[in-house]
């Protein structure tokens, strides 16, 4: 800016001096004077022209600058809807567990300010799952300080799922091998069976056995959900039909196979006036959406007042072929839990001895 006010003062001056020497009829100054002042309009006009062209330029990096800020700004805005949307609870802390940030998903398990004494002691430990969540922890430097960037992802539905595959080849295999001996057993006897009683004997036992055996190959059977819309209070009808004394409560619509889910709801209302309930509820709640509109559900709940479950027959619930009944197979709730896992849900069971059962269905 200097120097460019220096060329307009010199300009001036220029001028002012020819306008003199003109005046006074002096020829060769005015001659020096007029060349002068060309070269200087000269060197005016190169100087303008630079300035041009670095504005130019300038204009053209501003330009990329606001293409490279909105680029950023909508990664930023991606960032922060996957962060606060995905069902993987992350936190932000100091290194004594004083949480900085925490997107949604890890609200539900903070406390307060603070992480949890039970995932600072796991990390501690160097553990990789707490609480059924696998743990990951990242030690960064921000602004000089270290911070902590711990994930903590749920994978119970996973290893219930990877637990119920796991059983479904067993019981393939010794369905397999118990039906190749049974049937040449009870294709003899039922030759031989009219001539002396104890192949009668024989042959009884062997269909009680191949019925037993049956009632396990249900487990690897299941078929995959054939999904429609349908509106829970008719879901809810056709339970009331079988066991009208059950209540309920909720309605709205619901996504599932239907046929699958009236057997997983038949079989819990069943097991619960067999543990003695008097009194069975069944309802229906909207799981609440995730920040941005993500998430959501249907949560299905079956209340019962019946003699609930001791601590060492709930953890072992959902177990196949374990059973509290003494004419029970031990596949009623496993069958129930895989129906559910093939509909990418969850069950879960809250029982207190004395006080009654609660299962929560969440689809």
């Amino acid at each position: 800016m200097k120097s460019f006010l220096s060329y307009i003062f010199g300009l001036v001056a220029i001028m002012a001096a020819l306008a003199i020497t003109i005046h006074s009829h002096l020829l060769w100054p005015s001659i020096a004077l007029v060349v002068a002042l060309l070269w200087l309009c000269a060197s005016l006009y190169v100087r303008i022209d630079h300035l041009r062209y670095a504005y130019r330029e300038t204009e053209k990096e501003n330009e990329r600058l606001h293409t490279r800020l909105a680029e950023a700004e909508r990664q930023l805005q991606y960032l922060r809807q996957l962060t606060e949307n995905v069902d993987t609870a992350l936190f932000v802390c100091s290194t004594d567990g004083h949480i900085d940030w925490m997107n949604h998903a890890a609200k539900e398990l903070a406390a307060g300010n603070s992480l949890p004494d039970t995932i600072l002691q796991a990390i501690a430990n160097h553990a990789e799952v707490v609480d059924g969540c696998a743990l990951s922890t990242i030690l960064l430097r921000i602004d000089g300080q270290r911070r902590l960037v711990v994930a903590l992802k749920d994978v119970s539905a996973l290893m219930q799922r990877q637990e119920m595959e796991a059983w479904q080849q067993l019981i393939r295999v010794l369905t397999h091998e118990i039906m190749n001996s049974l049937t040449p057993i009870i294709s003899i006897s039922e030759t031989l069976k009219a001539e002396n009683e104890a192949f009668s004997v024989i042959n009884r036992r062997c269909h009680s056995l191949l019925d037993f055996v049956e009632s396990y190959r249900q487990l690897t059977r299941i078929k995959a959900p054939e999904w429609t819309t349908f509106p829970v209070s008719e879901l809810f009808d056709h339970i009331t039909g079988l066991y009208p004394q059950v209540q309920t409560q909720g309605g709205g619509q619901l996504t599932a196979d239907r046929s699958q889910l009236e057997q997983v709801l038949i079989n819990l209302v069943k097991n619960a006036y067999e543990s003695g309930a008097t009194e069975v509820e069944l309802s229906m709640q909207p799981l609440p959406s995730l920040k941005g509109g993500a998430g959501g559900g249907s949560s299905i709940r079956v209340r019962d007042n019946g003699c609930g479950m001791p601590a060492d027959v709930l953890d072992h619930a959902f177990i196949p072929f374990f059973t509290t009944k003494p004419t029970g197979t031990g596949i009623g709730l496993s069958l129930c839990r895989q129906i559910i896992l093939k509909h990418g849900g969850t069950i879960t069971v809250d029982s207190q001895e004395g006080e009654g059962t609660t299962f929560t269905i969440k689809l």
